[in-house]
């Protein structure tokens, strides 16, 4: 039998890596908000630069997919970000010599880096699965969710202390600095060693040939998707979870420093608290693994997720709504968990990049519009309406859609 150790190594150090690349999102979603709110002091354009955010991260996805497929997670995943380092650090630079367009270059920032993390991810989410025997792969997912939870505390716990000497702008310098070390990080593992996954050759071929070839890459996603209904309920549930996720994450800065009036400090201790409230419920999965089904803790997470926002909506005082605001983003990763193991029972593995990128494509679209919801409603509908609102869509969904789920999961064993 072969020894597994090089391999378990080098898997266990992409995933290592991962940490320093979610830091450096994590920053900067922590402080691209603040920049653009003390900028323009409009609720409005918040909402815009998360609209800008997602947008470039839902459309690109497809994309991503093709590329996943073709070239290999390792290569895509350094080489976004690197792209993603020299972006922060050139928009740094930007910010310092015309800072009253903070919102046009932070947006600009945004969109690029949107982008390359859609690629970042779908390479991410094809990668594993094959690094990871599938008996494991909630518990590789649940390392994973950690991950990006523990940099969701270290990353505004970061960012909160630095703004004690720094300016929210200077926070970009950082996280510039963390996808330098992920994407390093990935180039000298492939020096050091040959990658866990081999990585496929690209395909070559004329113009014509090519743009065949990824129509037909996107119709095989497609038909892969379509043909399992348990993928297309998923979907409907995660499109109302990120909708809620979405209002929250969009309106964070705008409540907390203009609707409460508290500054900076209170932003970066809401971010803290519901990151370690994420983690504090990643503790727990191996325990609650034992004893209760995937699926179960998906179905509880769900209905938690929308608890959290009806919290949101009728929050009279500003420790109401930590609560609702931590139970709605700090509890996402539980579903996530959830979503992304019941779905690789459901994919071929030789299309998984194609229909991962589709599923998270339709999952995200409602992050973008939750977005363009307060840009367009900022002046004249109250914030809490709309929580409201997506509360009683939650509700909804929750009753036609769980037990049908509930009788197909895989995970629900």
């Amino acid at each position: 039998m072969p020894d597994e150790r090089p391999r378990a190594w080098r898997a266990g150090t992409f995933l290592g890596l991962r940490a320093f690349s979610t830091l450096g999102d994590q920053l900067l979603q922590f402080a691209v908000p603040l920049i653009v709110y003390r900028a323009t002091g409009s609720m409005a354009l918040a909402g815009l630069a998360f609209l800008v955010e997602w947008l470039p991260r839902l459309t690109s996805l497809p994309l991503a997919g093709l590329l996943a497929d073709r070239f290999g997670g390792h290569r895509l995943y350094a080489v976004s970000d690197c792209l993603r380092a020299a972006a922060c650090l050139l928009t740094a630079v930007a910010l310092a010599s015309w800072p009253e367009q903070a919102f046009a270059l932070t947006a600009a920032l945004m969109g690029l880096c949107a982008f390359l993390y859609a690629q970042a991810f779908i390479a991410l989410e094809s990668t594993v699965p094959q690094l990871v025997p599938r008996k494991d792969l909630a518990k590789a997912q649940s390392l994973l969710q950690v991950i990006n939870d523990g940099s969701g505390v270290l990353g505004p716990a970061l960012g909160g202390a630095l703004l004690i000497w720094l300016e929210p702008v200077r926070l970009l310098w950082v996280s510039g600095a963390a996808f330098a070390l992920s994407a390093c990080g990935l180039l000298a593992l492939r020096v050091l060693g040959s990658p866990a996954v081999p990585s496929p050759r690209p395909r070559r071929g004329t113009a014509g040939s090519t743009a065949g070839s990824i129509v037909r890459d996107l119709r095989t996603g497609v038909r892969g998707l379509a043909g399992q209904p348990v993928l297309l309920l998923l979907i409907g549930l995660a499109m109302v979870v990120n909708l809620m996720v979405g209002l929250a994450l969009a309106t964070a800065a705008a409540l907390t420093i203009g609707h409460f009036g508290l500054g900076d400090a209170a932003f970066a201790t809401l971010q803290t608290s519901v990151g370690a409230l994420s983690v504090a419920a990643f503790v727990l999965m191996p325990w609650l693994l034992k004893r209760v089904s995937v699926y179960r803790i998906g179905a509880v997470s769900f209905a938690i997720i929308i608890l959290g926002g009806a919290l949101i909506a009728v929050a009279p005082s500003y420790a109401v709504y930590v609560l609702g605001y931590g139970l709605c983003v700090g509890l996402c990763g539980l579903f996530n968990v959830f979503i992304r193991v019941e779905r690789l029972h459901w994919i071929s593995p030789d299309e998984r990049g194609r229909v991962i990128s589709l599923v998270v494509l339709l999952n995200q679209l409602t992050l973008p519009l939750a977005g363009l919801l307060v840009a367009l409603t900022a002046a004249w509908l109250p914030v809490h309406v709309l929580f409201l609102a997506v509360t009683a869509l939650g509700g909804a969904a929750y009753a036609l859609m769980v037990r049908p789920l509930r009788e197909r999961a895989a995970t629900a064993a």
